[in-house]
């Protein structure tokens, strides 16, 4: 458990839930091994969203197409496929650790996915990687778009991972 001062008096945090939005990269899995530290501190569950962005609206073009369609399509379900076999070794990785753990892809912007989660969902804490800007002295101080948008609408806790 977790403590921090309140006004002279100390005050449990508890992290019953923590949402992992994972992209698929190694910075996704070092967050993901933060997860997995402080879930079993907490006895948490945690939850591992992957985003698929949507289909480029510049291919609504080949609606019409058989033949172009019929390859969006394949393409799509190996996307969706690929993506539940990620979640699945995840998944499998943090109950091997003793943690309840799910795992959930959505379609749509990541930002935008993210947000619309923790809002339906009792989400306590998120743990996710920083993304990284180009090495300037400016740089430092800014959090990626993703990032950002998520800081300013979810009422939760955010732990941003510094991943190399």
């Amino acid at each position: 458990m977790f403590y921090i001062k309140n006004t002279g008096k100390e005050k449990a945090i508890m992290y019953d839930t923590i949402l992992v939005p994972h992209g698929g990269t190694k910075a996704g899995d070092e967050a993901l091994q933060h997860a997995i530290h402080i879930g079993k501190q907490e006895k948490s569950k945690i939850i591992i969203l992957h985003v698929i962005p949507p289909w480029p609206a510049t291919f609504d073009e080949y609606d019409e197409d058989d033949s172009v369609q019929g390859q969006i399509e394949s393409v799509l379900s190996s996307m969706e496929e690929n993506t539940r076999k990620f979640l699945a070794e995840k998944v499998t990785h943090c109950r091997k650790e003793g943690l309840k753990c799910d795992g959930i892809f959505r379609t749509g912007k990541p930002a935008e996915s993210i947000i619309k989660y923790v809002d339906e969902e009792e989400v306590d804490l998120i743990i996710m990687a920083k993304k990284k800007r180009v090495a300037d002295y400016k740089s430092f101080f800014k959090i990626g778009g993703v990032t950002k948008k998520i800081q300013e609408k979810v009422h939760c806790s955010i732990l941003l991972v510094d991943t190399q």
